[in-house]
């Protein structure tokens, strides 16, 4: 499976007990959907494309 890069603003928080916690409003914006029996998170890659400006 491919690695996909995304950009998005986070806070960093000590002492968690994972790694990072992503909320529903950046799994609604990247179009991310959890895959629960392969434990692995897929994103669209139409969204994942490199969008110019």
């Amino acid at each position: 499976m491919d690695d996909v890069l995304l950009s998005d603003e986070f806070l960093v928080i000590p002492g968690l007990s994972e790694e990072a916690i992503i909320g529903a409003a950046t799994m609604q914006k990247w179009r991310i959907k959890l895959d629960f029996e392969h434990d692995v998170a897929i994103v669209d890659p139409k969204v994942a494309k490199m969008q110019l400006i």
